[in-house]
């Protein structure tokens, strides 16, 4: 089998599940993890062969792509910013919008900065901030042990030095110190909302991640704000990715805790997604 014969085979096989572009995507990024051939490359060459150990290998990953696992999932890892980050069952992929917000962060934030990530999941943005934020310390927290555990493991691979913490933000008694910056991704769909999601999403991310458990689904950003009063210190700055459709509660939930210079921001799909606030 050649390279243009791969492609055809896995059109042929996903067609249901994926559009077109999709399945370019998909072809494209399989070639390029497990064979190391660009795009360009393989426009040079497109009748390559491929010897049968990668043919067994890639045909395995094509088949739990058919069962509709996330290519991420299927891979075990994504890269961000030239960092790569490992990726199983126990945290969410990260979004496109989420390193938006990291970049956010990192425009507007100083040297010298404490910074706590609540919710780290992966570590993602724990460990951008680290990266690319001079002489910062970070300080990150999340429930999930197993969680953390891909978390540390990031951390490790990428050269970064964080304090992972495991913590129930939802719990009334945390004890830390103060942070100049918390940025927070937390759980923020409802489960009603739950047949609106992607079977993709929904079928293999974890729930605590996404779903919030709680009659109020603004919870997780209440007690953070909550929190706050003791957390941020003064004049500090936070951070939320946020459901657009809930945006401008979060918005006001910020006024009436007497936060100041808020700032909404819209992804790259024109979403109002990212919101800031100074202490």
């Amino acid at each position: 089998m050649n390279l243009k014969s791969f492609k055809k085979y896995l059109h042929d096989e996903l067609k249901d599940l994926y559009s077109l572009e999709e399945l370019d995507s998909l072809f494209f990024i399989l070639i390029n993890y497990y064979l190391e051939i660009s795009k360009i490359a393989y426009i040079q060459n497109p009748q390559k062969l491929l010897n049968k150990s990668i043919i067994k290998k890639i045909f395995s990953k094509i088949k739990l792509l058919k069962e509709n696992m996330p290519i991420q999932y299927v891979i075990g890892e994504v890269v961000h910013k030239k960092l790569k980050f490992y990726l199983n069952k126990n945290v969410l992929i990260p979004r496109p919008e989420t390193e938006e917000l990291c970049n956010w962060v990192i425009s507007s934030t100083n040297k010298n900065n404490r910074i706590l990530d609540i919710g780290t999941g992966s570590g993602f943005i724990a460990i951008i901030l680290k990266k690319f934020i001079d002489d910062c310390e970070v300080e990150a927290w999340d429930i999930s042990k197993e969680a953390l555990k891909v978390a540390k493991k990031n951390a490790q691979t990428n050269n970064v030095k964080i304090d992972f913490k495991q913590v129930d933000i939802l719990e009334n008694n945390i004890s830390s110190s103060s942070f100049d910056v918390i940025v927070s991704n937390p759980p923020y769909v409802d489960y009603c909302e739950k047949n609106q999601i992607n079977s993709r999403v929904k079928d293999y991310e974890p729930h605590d991640a996404i779903f919030v458990n709680h009659d109020d689904n603004m919870i997780f950003y209440k007690k953070i704000i909550e929190k706050s009063e003791r957390l941020l210190k003064k004049n500090g700055v936070l951070y939320f990715e946020s459901h657009s459709s809930r945006i401008n509660i979060l918005e006001n939930m910020l006024k009436i805790n007497n936060f100041k210079r808020i700032i909404i921001k819209e992804d790259l799909f024109g979403k109002k997604r990212m919101i800031s606030a100074q202490k």
